[in-house]
C-alpha cells in the first residue's frame, strides 16, 4: 500500500519498525506539536533544528546569542523529556536573525535571492549532510502552509535533501509534514479547512501526553506562546458544540496530533494562500515585511527541484 492510501494506524504500525526516524525542524520547540508521536518512538528518534533560535531575542534583554543559548538549552530538556539524548540531536547553528536578513534583502529586490544563493545553499547542503549520515525512514517536518517563512524554507530544503537522497540511493523516504500555526495562530496545530491533502489524527496515551506536558515545561521562554496555542485550542473545542459534538477542553486538543504525508504533487511556487496578506502575517525585519511572493517564492525559484 502505498503512503498517501494509509490510514495513521498503518502509519504507526510502520512507524513501530522504524530504528531510524527523523525530525528536521525550523526552531526549537517545533517539536512540540507532534511530541507524543515522537515520544510514540522515544529514543529511535533523532532530531535537528536548523536554527539557533535567536529570532525573539529583542523580545528581551539578552543579546541574540545569550538568547540562542537559552533556546537550544530549553530544547535538550525538551529532548529528554522524550527520551531522546543530547548526542541523538543537532543544532545547525543558522541565526535566524541573518535568515531574516537576507528575506528583506530578497523582498526588496528579487534578483536578490540568485545573489544570495551561497547563504541558503548551506542550509540546503547542512540538511543534506544529515540526511545521508542518518539514512532516514521517515522524515518529519513543518508543514509548508505559509505561516513561518523558516518554517516553509526547512520544509522545501529537506525536500531538496530527500530528493537528492532518492536520486543517490533509489530510496524513497516519506516525508510527514506536520501543521503549527497561520493565520497568526488563528489555525494552531491543525492543516486549514481547505487543505485537501490527507490529514493522520493521531490520539496520544498517558505516556505521550506526560511527555508533551513535560516538553511544554521546558520552554519556559515560550511560555507566552503557548498560552496563546492554549487559548486558541479551548476556543476551537467551544465551536465543536455549533457542529453537534461536546466541547473539547486545550488539554483534549493538545492530545489529539495532526499530521500527514507532503502529496507528491505539491507545488512549491503556489502560494499558500490566495492572498498573499495572509501569509507570515506581522512578519518583518527592520520594518520591511516577509512575505511568499516577494521573499520565498524568489528562494524556491532559485533552487528548483530536479526530479
Amino acid at each position: 500500500m502505498s503512503l498517501p492510501d494509509q490510514t495513521v494506524e498503518e502509519f504507526i504500525q510502520a512507524y513501530d519498525r522504524m530504528e531510524r526516524p527523523l525530525a528536521v525542524l525550523a526552531h526549537q520547540d517545533d517539536e512540540v506539536p507532534f511530541g507524543g508521536t515522537l515520544a510514540h518512538a522515544g529514543d529511535r528518534v533523532r532530531i535537528v533544528w536548523v536554527t539557533n533560535g535567536d529570532g525573539l531575542y529583542f523580545e528581551t534583554d539578552v543579546a541574540p546569542r545569550q538568547y540562542a543559548t537559552i533556546r537550544k538549552t530549553e530544547a535538550l530538556k525538551s529532548a529528554a523529556a522524550l527520551g531522546i539524548t543530547a548526542d541523538r540531536t543537532e543544532c545547525l547553528d543558522f541565526s535566524e536573525v541573518e535568515i531574516y536578513r537576507r528575506l528583506s534583502y530578497v523582498t526588496q529586490a528579487a534578483d536578490a535571492a540568485t545573489r544570495l544563493r551561497p547563504f541558503f545553499q548551506r542550509m540546503i547542503d547542512a540538511i543534506r549532510d544529515r540526511v545521508f549520515a542518518y539514512r532516514p525512514q521517515v522524515v518529519f517536518t513543518p508543514a509548508y502552509q505559509g505561516g513561518n517563512p523558516e518554517h516553509d524554507l526547512t520544509h522545501y530544503f529537506t525536500r531538496l535533501a530527500l530528493d537528492d537522497y532518492q536520486k543517490q540511493t533509489g530510496e524513497t523516504v516519506p516525508l510527514i509534514h506536520v501543521p503549527m500555526y497561520e493565520y497568526i495562530i488563528l489555525v494552531a496545530l491543525r492543516f486549514n479547512p481547505f487543505y485537501r491533502g490527507l490529514r493522520w489524527r493521531y490520539r496520544l496515551n498517558e505516556n505521550e501526553m506526560r511527555a508533551k506536558r513535560n516538553m511544554l515545561e521546558a520552554y519556559p521562554s515560550q511560555v507566552n506562546l503557548f498560552r496563546g496555542f492554549e487559548k486558541i485550542a479551548n476556543a476551537t473545542g467551544k465551536l465543536a458544540v455549533l457542529t453537534g459534538g461536546k466541547a473539547v477542553t486545550a488539554e483534549e486538543f493538545l492530545g489529539q496530533e495532526e499530521f500527514g504525508p507532503v502529496p507528491a504533487d505539491w507545488d512549491y511556487l503556489k502560494n499558500p494562500h490566495t492572498f498573499d496578506r495572509a501569509n507570515y502575517i506581522g512578519d518583518h525585519f527592520a520594518g520591511i515585511p516577509v512575505s511568499f511572493d516577494k521573499s520565498i517564492r524568489p528562494i524556491v525559484a532559485s533552487f528548483p527541484r530536479a526530479v
